[in-house]
Formats: C-alpha cells, structure tokens, sequence
C-alpha cells in the first residue's frame, strides 16, 4: 500500500512511484570486495576526524558507484549540520542541472554534537546513495521515498556490513537455562519489539515483504493473542490438578479470521506488553514445585509450567527474528 502523500501526486509521478515501489533488492556483484572500505569506514568515524572520514567515505562511495557500473557521485563530508532549519537529517542528496549530483553528509549530531554511530551514518550514505541509484541505475525521472526505496536501503546495507548473526538458542537449550534466564527473555521482547517498529508509518508495516510471510503488524498481533493463550494454560495449571491444555489452532488461520492486517500495530503492541506484564507478574515468584506444575497437551504431551516458559522463550526468539526480517522487506 503506497505511503499518504502518493495521492497528492500526479498520475505521471504516481507511476515513477509505483516503478520505484516494485523494485525491492539492489545485488551488489561481489559484496565481499568493498568489505574493506566499510571497515576503514568504521576506523575513520572512531578517529573523529573529518578529513579521514571524507577520505574514508569517497572511498566506499566509489566503489560502490564502480560495482554498480553507475557514474560517480561527489560527497562532501561536514563536521555538524550547516543549516538549523535542516533538523536532525544527517544527510542530502542535490542533483542540478549541468552540476555534478552531489551528496552532504554530517558528521555530528545536531543538538549533542556527538559523532554519529557508525549504523548511522552508513544507513544515511546508502539512503542518500539510493536516491542517485533511482536516476543513475534505476533510470527513474524522479527519486521518491517508497517502500521500495526503504528496501533496497535495507538490501545494500546488510550486504556491506555482513555481520555473522548468532543463532537464536534452540529450544532444547533454552530448556536447560534457568527460570530466571527465560523471565528475562520475556521481559525484554516487547521492548525489542517497540524498537524494531520505530516510527513506521502504518501502511508500510501492513505490507508483507511476501505473500507467504507476515507483515509486521501480523507478527505483532499474533505475539499479542499468542501470550493471551499463554496466559491462561498457566493460570490453568496454577487453579487445577494437571488439566487439560488446549491447542491454540493454526496461526495463519487466526491472522486471516481476526483480519491482522488491518489492525493498528501500535495498538497492538500496547496490548501485547501488558498481557506479558501480566505473564510476568503470575510467573515471578513462583515455587520451584510451582514451576513443575502441568498439564496434559494434545500433541505435546505433559506441559509443566517450565517447559512452557522455555518454549515462549524459544518462540520470542523466532518472532524477532521474524520481525527484524519483515520491517526490512525480507521474507
């Protein structure tokens, strides 16, 4: 769905939007090979200096530029923001004509004067770079911030830094951490979660980066109604002798028949930490013969109330990940 101003452009504009809109992925060739130019990025910004930090960033900007078979652009590197009316943005693109396009980057926060952190300032270069890449690569008449753009951002930017991501615990190894390990995983999901969505418009966390994989707000949602489920198999537990647990269904069902994508997901998220402040509150202080309390599962057998926190636990993990991969564009 194209983010509220789409409506106030024309039917020409509209169309270079939807153009840029169905593009989501910029390859670069050999990754790898401009991995060296991010990591003296990364040297330069600790130095503080803005001289090798210029250096440093025409660097990555022409290899990058050569990787893509693009023309150069030229990047002008300042020390702080040189207009107050300009807000916090760190960074612009201007393309004029007969000029060279030409990008301006600060180095310093505007209010704290702090240097900027390195996640930051590459994501400013790469988005101001994709606004080259809409005229030069793309061959697009106009740059516009679409969905799109934002993903292929997101695409250059994990290709450059390739960090190797720890795998989540797997659920037989949360199953041997302690019970306060796994209140504390669940004490800092909704927090992440909060995180993750930022100040994202809306509609663009409504957008599913696939038709097979959830979109944001749906990822939201079924965290929230999944801890409700939660909730009462331990309340259960805590009432009666080993009762009967009762299946939750199949996700895909309950996103399609409670319609989550046309829910709100800040909503959601409200709803979604208070529901786990009230896990937590029922599950702190428990005995240690409380914590071996259960019940019978239908497919999984014997749940005691530590088996269940350490499979919420597990599925924490997966949901972040999940989301992390969803507000990015990627299935």
């Amino acid at each position: 769905m194209p983010f509220s101003y789409y409506s106030r452009l024309t039917r020409a504009q509209q169309a270079i939007y939807r153009k840029s809109d169905e593009i989501t992925e910029i390859r670069l060739p050999r990754p790898a090979a401009l991995h060296p130019s991010v990591r003296a990025l990364t040297t330069a910004l600790a130095t503080e200096d803005r001289a090798q930090v210029q250096r440093a960033t025409e660097r990555l900007i022409r290899d990058l530029t050569d990787a893509l078979g693009v023309p150069p652009v030229q990047v002008e590197v300042l020390a702080a923001r040189p207009h107050a009316k300009w807000g916090e943005l760190h960074g612009l693109y201007t393309v004029e004509r007969g000029q060279a396009p030409t990008i301006q980057l600060w180095m310093r926060t505007a209010k704290q004067r702090r240097v900027v952190a390195f996640r930051t300032y590459l994501r400013t270069l790469l988005h101001e770079v994709g606004h080259h890449l809409d005229y030069a690569l793309l061959r697009l008449r106009d740059s516009y911030h679409t969905q799109g753009f934002y993903q292929r951002e997101s695409s250059l930017f994990h290709q450059l830094l390739a960090e190797p991501r720890a795998p989540s615990p797997s659920v037989e190894a949360w199953f041997r951490r302690t019970p306060d390990e796994r209140l504390a995983r669940l004490a800092a999901t909704p927090g992440q979660v909060a995180g993750l969505l930022g100040e994202r418009p809306e509609r663009g966390l409504a957008r599913r980066p696939a038709p097979d994989a959830w979109a944001p707000v749906e990822i939201v949602c079924h965290l929230r109604d999944i801890e409700e489920s939660f909730a009462a198999r331990v309340a259960a537990i805590l009432a009666m002798d080993e009762p009967a647990l009762p299946e939750t269904g199949p996700a895909e069902r309950w996103a399609r028949e409670r319609q989550y994508l046309r829910q709100d997901a800040a909503l959601a998220l409200v709803h979604f930490r208070r529901r786990r402040g009230e896990s937590l509150e029922a599950l702190i202080g428990l005995s240690p013969s409380d914590w071996q309390r259960g019940g019978e599962h239908p497919a999984r057998g014997r749940l005691s109330i530590d088996m269940l926190v350490a499979l919420m636990a597990w599925h924490d993990d997966n949901h972040l990940e999940q989301l992390t991969r969803a507000v990015e564009g990627r299935p």
